[in-house]
């Protein structure tokens, strides 16, 4: 079997697993209440900013950090949301076992690695 019928084959698994059916059963009730869906899009720009920024070696403040934990205590007391965060983590999981698998793989034909790069890039910057 070549590499992309595997790759396929894990396609199927993964959407006949336990937490993408749960992600997408939440995903379905949150179309179904625009205000939780709309919280839900705020809060991951907000993290996915704060991210970003610490990303690029800016630290964040107190306060930004105290308003974004009150934000997931909030957002998180939607049921709908919270199943949504739960089974996402899982899959956010998933894809990175995955990738940590084939990227061990293909270190061995690779002349440097991501890191290496990425340290050598915040050395010279």
């Amino acid at each position: 079997m070549n590499p992309y019928d595997h790759a396929h084959a894990l396609a199927k698994a993964i959407r006949e697993w336990e937490p993408f059916l749960r992600a997408r059963e939440a995903v379905r009730a949150l179309d179904q209440d625009p205000s939780a869906k709309d919280m839900l899009i705020d809060y991951l720009r907000r993290r996915m900013r704060m991210e970003a920024k610490q990303l690029r070696g800016d630290r964040l403040t107190e306060e930004e950090v105290s308003t974004m934990q009150k934000l997931a205590e909030v957002v998180q007391l939607n049921v709908n949301v919270n199943k949504y965060l739960q089974a996402d983590r899982e899959l956010q999981t998933l894809l990175m076992d995955v990738h940590a698998i084939l990227a061990k793989t293909l270190a061995d034909v690779q002349v440097v690695s991501a890191a290496e790069m990425f340290e050598e890039m915040g050395r010279n910057e």
